[in-house]
């Protein structure tokens, strides 16, 4: 059965949301990204594309290339661009584009369903795009990039997150593509235990988008393992 779970998110602070939000990573080349960024110095692609920092013709998967990554994201976090919620939380998301809405649930995936085939692939990865996201990945020590998954329809869920949608958002703006996004923090132990324990009965889930995501954070995941299974061997010997 599916492993997902709430957690706490790293977020924008009050009235920051429309300021951070971008477009995945992927979809800009290096000087497309340069040139967004410009203007925008709270904008997430900052982050998510470093290099957009140093000069054009510098190595863009160069060490302080993600240095400056991981500096930037710590810098903004303690300055109060970025908070953390103290409890885990599931978020709901919803985006509307010419009238259309598409409504999503932000949760932790387990890696052991990755491993395991309950979390389900349809691509193969190439090695060069996820050495950059597991290095990205590693530096921060933050999965940056969201997977979209998807699961069998379940009409318990829709009507959970129905009455989610039903309350005010925590965050509601149309960004420069005309995009609307809103979310919703679910906090309350009651509807965080609901939805967990539908969550628990589906068989297995199916990545969407974001393979190269995902294929990195597991392999971070699985080195981190490594190296706490060694430190922990250490101690006992």
């Amino acid at each position: 059965m599916a492993d997902i779970r709430p957690f706490k998110a790293v977020r924008p602070a009050a009235g920051l949301a429309e300021k951070v939000a971008a477009l995945p990573y992927d979809v800009y080349s290096r000087e497309e990204a340069a040139a967004y960024v410009k203007d925008r110095p709270l904008s997430f692609l900052n982050i998510d594309r470093p290099e957009t920092a140093f000069p054009p013709e510098s190595d863009m998967y160069a060490d302080e290339v993600y240095d400056h990554a991981a500096e930037l994201y710590e810098k903004e976090k303690a300055e109060g661009v970025f908070i953390q919620d103290e409890l885990p939380c599931y978020y709901v998301y919803e985006l509307c584009m010419d009238g259309r809405r598409q409504t999503g649930i932000a949760a932790l995936s387990s890696v052991d369903d990755y491993l395991n085939g309950i979390c389900r692939k349809h691509e193969n990865t190439v090695e060069e795009k996820e050495l950059d996201r597991i290095r990205h990945v590693d530096r921060l020590s933050a999965q940056t990039g969201p997977i979209f998954l998807s699961y069998h329809d379940d009409p318990r869920i829709d009507a959970v997150v129905s009455c989610i949608k039903a309350g005010e958002p925590l965050y509601a703006f149309v960004s420069e593509d005309g995009i609307g996004h809103r979310l919703w923090r679910v906090s309350d132990g009651e509807t965080v235990g609901r939805l967990s324990e539908l969550f628990s009965e589906l068989h297995c889930t199916y990545i969407a988008d974001g393979h190269h995501r995902a294929a990195s954070a597991v392999k971070v995941a699985l080195r981190r393992r490594a190296q706490e299974e060694s430190r922990d061997g250490g101690a006992r010997e």
